[in-house]
């Protein structure tokens, strides 16, 4: 009997669980179910009975038929099951999976490779004059030939839109020589030209192939800007000083110009 009475709350455990379960996300499964048959006894006769479902109206608490199950004397035939089944922690699902997100930052940047500086000095020299008194007064003080210069750099481009920007203070290069001269037939300015050749890029989002762009600086001219999206490559300028039309006045010759990519 004492058996039987640790059954017996066992079903009284797991009847509780299930009531609780109700109420939590996993759920608990319970077996709590048994027969018995009433049998009854006329004159020492034993009578076979109805059969009883447990637990029921008629059938009685699992308790009582635990206790009958159990006992190997009773009057009545008797079973009793009782189980306990822990239901899933979550609902179940036939798919799952997870979004992850990535995060980074670029930063704009642009680049004209010029070695360790910023700024270089080119010396042309002497600019030639048709000199001596053999030239003939047409060609004497005027220019031989044009001067021109070419500066490759391998390196130029912007990682985002950009403005490519030629320019400059002063359009011409200027005489230091405070002479006076007839400005009928002498100058002291050489007009220049200034043009910059590279593989630059449509600024149309989503890219496209490289664009040849040539940006010049015409003479007379203080500034030229072209519009690209980002690029890079080799970036060539040329420099072209022809000659004038008018004898060229003494002294030295200078001007500077800029080359700026900048980013938008």
């Amino acid at each position: 009997m004492k058996i039987a009475s640790i059954l017996a709350g066992v079903a009284v455990a797991a009847l509780t669980a299930s009531a609780a379960s109700t109420a939590s996300a996993q759920a608990v499964q319970v077996i709590d179910k048994g027969q018995w048959t009433n049998n009854f006894n006329v004159f020492g006769l034993v009578v076979p009975g109805l059969t009883r479902n447990v637990p029921g109206v008629l059938g009685g608490t699992s308790g009582d038929n635990i206790a009958r199950s159990l006992n190997g004397g009773a009057q009545q035939s008797a079973w009793h099951a009782i189980g306990l089944a822990a239901g899933d922690t979550e609902t179940a699902s036939l798919s799952d999976g997870a979004t992850f997100s990535l995060k980074g930052a670029v930063s704009k940047d642009c680049a004209y490779y010029s070695g360790d500086n910023s700024t270089e000095s080119f010396d042309f020299g002497t600019l030639g004059i048709y000199a001596g008194d053999n030239t003939g007064p047409n060609a004497a003080f005027t220019m031989v030939a044009p001067a021109v210069l070419t500066i490759q750099t391998n390196l130029a481009g912007c990682n985002t839109n950009n403005t490519v920007t030629l320019s400059r203070a002063v359009a011409d290069m200027t005489s230091d020589s405070t002479s006076g001269f007839d400005n009928n037939v002498f100058t002291n300015k050489l007009p220049y030209s200034v043009t910059a050749s590279y593989q630059g890029a449509s600024q149309v989002a989503g890219g496209g192939a490289a664009v040849g762009r040539t940006l010049t600086m015409a003479a007379g001219d203080l500034n030229e800007a072209e519009s690209n999206g980002a690029w890079k490559s080799p970036m060539n300028l040329t420099v072209l000083v022809p000659t004038p039309s008018q004898a060229l006045l003494a002294g030295n010759y200078t001007s500077s110009f800029s080359v700026l990519i900048a980013a938008q």
